[in-house]
């Protein structure tokens, strides 16, 4: 029996090799890269943002092995995605897990896209033919469920249904193909902690290096969750036309180094290093990486004078408009390790800019609220052009069904005056209870130097008991806006041609809302149940006792004298 076992081993094995040997080499063309950027605000505080990109060649049909047997080789591209994306039929998807609050300054080298607070979850599924819409859902749930699982989200704990949305005005499509055979899918879910450790761990395993070399061993979640703003990302692309796949693993952290100086009893000073940043050094690169370096944007905002150090293996360049400061990590290794440090030396204690020097955002939103008591009111938002010529915004909302919002009693003002101009295309898709959630979608055209205000009526629905989180008196989460800054008219030519958006050039996302719905006084059910319950145990024992047991005279004298005789 060992025998055979071993003969059909190896006969498998050896049919593997043939394929493999006979198919072009898929493993040798897949790339590995990796980076990290340094990036100092005037506030004194540092965003940290590693990037490791995966991209490999992409077969649907695979590696035929056997009669109506294929394999699916990757020797980079984390096989735990790949199937995913192949079992649900997915074109590209967007996971960011974020947590904490962070107001960015703005200054100029700020990324164009902010993910939204919490959990963000955006694919396109291809249509497959003979598929009904109800099938269609639940296959989006089940990648939505296996991606949960396999990141420690927690995402069918708030239900999928009743979060998903369809903007397609503010995210375009990705990849090649045409976008009418696929369809837009959208989940966000606020919360403060989406992203833990829980969720970095499975993030480094899919790593080709996981945590022992390269820019990946800095990932020390002691560090990174003792910050202001964690982010956790996950893309991925899939090109049919050129047969190749593309993953990139984000992770983003804004620290204080001002506050952890002055925790330790000092002044408060600004610099920071590798050392100071993430309690790391590197030491070891990733042999597999063809690309590793670490990117510093140069302070230019500082005053005053400043030092950048190593100067081995450094070189500055000037990258999209940012003075960069760029180590390739493999020379910088050859002589020790690597501990890349910013300092200021002439200066002690680390003086705050005032908020009239800091960077002057060109798009700027805030979310209002409005209402009395805990069923109506309104809400809306408060979107500020700081350009100087007429701005093309998308604003996207997505409200949870129990969020009633009547479209009939918008109001759109700019600079205090009603207009209904700004608005140009509109898409309200309304909620079904229990089912789906509100979902809006405006085209808005923002006079120069303006300040626009769009509110909206909403009454708050009943909710079952059982539908009432454990924090109930916490309050409800709203997911936040999201304004899609545009090139200017652009957006309606294209959409009447039926063509994609264009490239976004920034987009922004309000912080959660919470809304205090009515909220019944959970104590009262179980005081009534406990005490029926005490009421009816001692009415039962009662009757017990008497049904049941039987009741004699027993003389104690008699029993002695007996006992006294036998003596």
């Amino acid at each position: 029996m060992v025998s055979r076992a071993l003969a059909a081993l190896a006969l498998v094995w050896s049919a593997a090799q043939a394929a493999l040997a006979g198919s072009p080499g898929p493993a040798n063309q897949e790339q590995y890269r990796e980076s990290l950027r340094l990036t100092p605000f005037p506030d004194g505080k540092v965003l940290s943002e590693f990037a490791f990109d995966l991209a490999g060649p992409w077969l649907e049909e695979g590696q035929t092995v056997a009669e109506n047997a294929h394999a699916h080789h990757h020797t980079l591209l984390p096989r735990l995605l790949t199937a995913l994306v192949r079992q649900h039929r997915v074109a590209s998807f967007h996971l960011t897990l974020s947590s904490g609050r962070w107001l960015p300054t703005w200054p100029l080298h700020l990324p164009v896209t902010l993910p939204a607070s919490g959990i963000e979850l955006t694919a396109w599924l291809e249509l497959l033919e003979g598929e009904s819409e109800a099938d269609e859902l639940k296959r989006w749930e089940a990648f939505t469920s296996a991606i949960s699982g396999l990141f420690c989200a927690g995402v069918l704990a708030d239900g999928v249904e009743t979060s998903t949305s369809s903007p397609t005005w503010a995210v375009p499509f990705e990849g090649e193909g045409d976008p009418a055979e696929h369809r837009l899918y959208r989940l966000v879910m606020p919360r403060l902690a989406a992203a833990c450790t829980e969720s970095l761990t499975p993030f480094r395993s899919l790593l080709p290096c996981s945590s022992h070399a390269g820019l990946s061993s800095l990932l020390n979640p002691h560090r990174l969750f003792d910050g202001e703003w964690t982010l956790l990302g996950v893309k991925f692309v899939k090109e049919d036309i050129k047969e190749e796949a593309t993953i990139r693993l984000e992770v983003g952290s804004v620290q204080d180094p001002v506050r952890r100086d002055r925790l330790t009893g000092q002044l408060g000073r600004r610099e920071f290093s590798l050392s100071n940043l993430y309690d790391r050094m590197l030491s070891t690169a990733c042999p597999v990486a063809i690309d590793s370096r670490i990117e510093l944007v140069v302070p230019t905002h500082s005053l005053n004078p400043f030092s950048i150090e190593p100067d081995l293996a450094r070189t500055l360049q000037d990258v999209g408009g940012r003075h960069m400061a760029i180590w390739d990590v493999q020379q910088a290794l050859e002589g020790a390790a690597l501990d890349v440090r910013v300092t200021w030396p002439g200066e002690n204690a680390f003086g705050y800019p005032l908020p009239s020097k800091l960077p002057v955002p060109p798009l700027a939103t805030r979310r209002l609220l409005y209402g009395v008591g805990q069923q109506r009111g309104r809400i809306g938002v408060e979107v500020i052009n700081n350009l100087e010529t007429e701005a093309e915004v998308v604003w996207q909302e997505s409200w949870p069904w129990w969020l009633r919002a009547y479209l009939s009693t918008l109001e759109v003002s700019v600079d205090g005056d009603v207009t209904t101009e700004m608005v140009t295309d509109l898409d309200y898709r309304p909620a079904i209870a229990r089912k789906r959630p509100s979902s809006l979608q405006a085209v808005l055209r923002l006079p120069p130097r303006s300040t626009a205000q769009l509110t909206l009526s909403y009454e708050l629905a009943s909710l079952w008991y059982t539908e009432y989180p454990s924090d109930a008196n916490r309050g409800f989460s709203v997911p936040g806006a999201s304004f899609t800054l545009l090139p200017p008219g652009r957006a309606s030519t294209l959409r009447e041609q039926g063509l994609p958006p264009p490239p976004i050039q920034l987009r922004l996302n309000t912080p959660t809302t919470v809304l205090s719905l009515p909220t019944p006084d959970f104590s009262m059910p179980y005081n009534v149940i406990i005490l029926t319950s005490t009421v009816v145990a001692l009415f039962f024992g009662s009757v017990m006792n008497g049904l049941v047991r039987k009741w004699w005279i027993v003389d104690v004298a008699d029993g002695v004298k007996a006992k006294a005789k036998v003596q």
